[in-house]
Formats: C-alpha cells, structure tokens, sequence
C-alpha cells in the first residue's frame, strides 16, 4: 500500500483499525487508494472496505466494487448509497473499539476455555445467526473460536471473525450476569495479544451492555458509526 493511502487511514486510527490491521497482516487487496479514501477487499474474509472524506469521492470508491459478499463502509452518508446499489439489506449500524495498551489484562477465572468439538460446535451454529455457518466452520478450522464452561456446563462462546475482530460473544441467558462475558472477554482479548495482533471490534449501536463492558476493559469507542451490509 502506497503512503498516501496510509497516511489518510491514520488520519482516524479507530475507525480504520480493520483497514489499518488488514494491511499490517497483508491481507489487503487495495483496489484504489488516494490522500482521500482508500477501498481494499480484506482477503482473510472477502469483505469490502471503503473510506472516503467526502460523498462524491465516496460513491466512486463504491462504483468501483465488484461482486461483493459483504461490504463495511466507513461513513454514514454512504451507507444508503452502497445498501441500494447492492441489495444488500442486513444492516448493522455499529461503533468501533480498539485496545490500544498492547499488555495483557488482569484474567481470573473458573470458566474452562476451549476450543468446541463437533458437539459444541453445531450448538454455537444453532444460537449464532449473525454470520452463515459455512463462516463459523472456517473461524473454528483457523483456531479462533472458543467455548465457556463453568464445572460441567456449556455456559458460552466467543471468537475472532475472519477479518480478525473480536466477536461471537455469547453466554446463554441462563448463565448470564455472573461476570462470564467479562470472564470470555479478558481470555480473547489475551489470546489476541499473544498473537501480535490489535484487539479490535465492533458495538452494535443500542447495545449498552456491550459499551459499557467495552469501557471497563479499556477499550477506547469511536465517535463515528460504521455500517457493515450483509
């Protein structure tokens, strides 16, 4: 990637982490980059990313996408623009957070955290709706999904998507509001660490429990709303 296209994603380092860590990973496809925006496909997950300073500019970069699986557009503006060029009506309206501290976190459990055997494996498919199961088998098969248990029951999950962010957090209501997500949380952020990598993800815009947890564990929220198409 070219200076210019790097030097506008560290104009706004939160809300270009992914961008910023797909190129770190080289796994960036950068397609058309300028001091104004930049479109890459992330190929560890076959995801479109655009960024764009101004509405017109950003339409081009739109223009220029190709087939997409799914896309994260960085500026609201574009959203509607990128939602009706593509069909593609599963819209998350979501917050970035990043870990920046790059140490570890306090992490005391009782959970026993591992990855899932077949079993677990298509329980988590059968409660996890928000990626197809085809994306779930491929996260287990790259060694980055986890399960929960506290003695012998199955309390939760947790894993990286493909693109590498935090995500598929889920404890069964059940087992909730006994500090198990927090608990699931530390152990990911950990295991990202110790890979090398940025603990990086997204919050659902309305989901409070998720920010507040986020704040806590000292991850810094961006300003700005992100929409990923699915």
């Amino acid at each position: 990637m070219h200076k210019e296209g790097i030097t506008y994603l560290e104009k706004n380092r939160l809300m270009h982490i992914a961008m910023l860590e797909s190129v770190r990973r080289g796994m960036a496809q950068v397609i058309h980059e300028s001091e104004h925006g930049v479109l890459m496909l992330d190929q560890s997950s076959n995801v479109h990313m655009v960024s764009a300073d101004c509405d017109e500019y950003g339409r081009y970069l739109v223009d220029e996408i190709r087939d997409p699986y799914q896309i994260v557009v960085c500026q609201e503006t574009l959203s509607d623009y990128a939602e009706e060029k593509f069909a593609l009506h599963d819209v998350f309206k979501c917050k970035k957070v990043a870990y920046w501290k790059g140490e570890k976190v306090p992490f005391q459990s009782e959970l026993k955290i591992v990855r899932p055997n077949e079993t677990y494996l298509q329980i988590i498919k059968e409660n996890y709706h928000t990626i197809p199961e085809a994306e779930i088998d491929e996260i287990n098969r790259r060694g980055n999904l986890f399960c929960a248990f506290h003695r012998n029951d199955f309390v939760g999950f947790s894993g990286n998507h493909l693109d590498g962010s935090l995500g598929l957090l889920e404890i069964f209501p059940s087992f909730q509001r006994q500090g198990f997500g927090e608990q699931l949380e530390r152990f990911m952020i950990n295991f990202i660490i110790e890979k090398g990598d940025t603990p990086y993800g997204e919050i659902v815009i309305g989901n409070e429990a998720s920010a507040k947890l986020q704040q806590k564990l000292g991850f810094e929220i961006s300003k700005e709303t992100i929409t990923w198409l699915l």
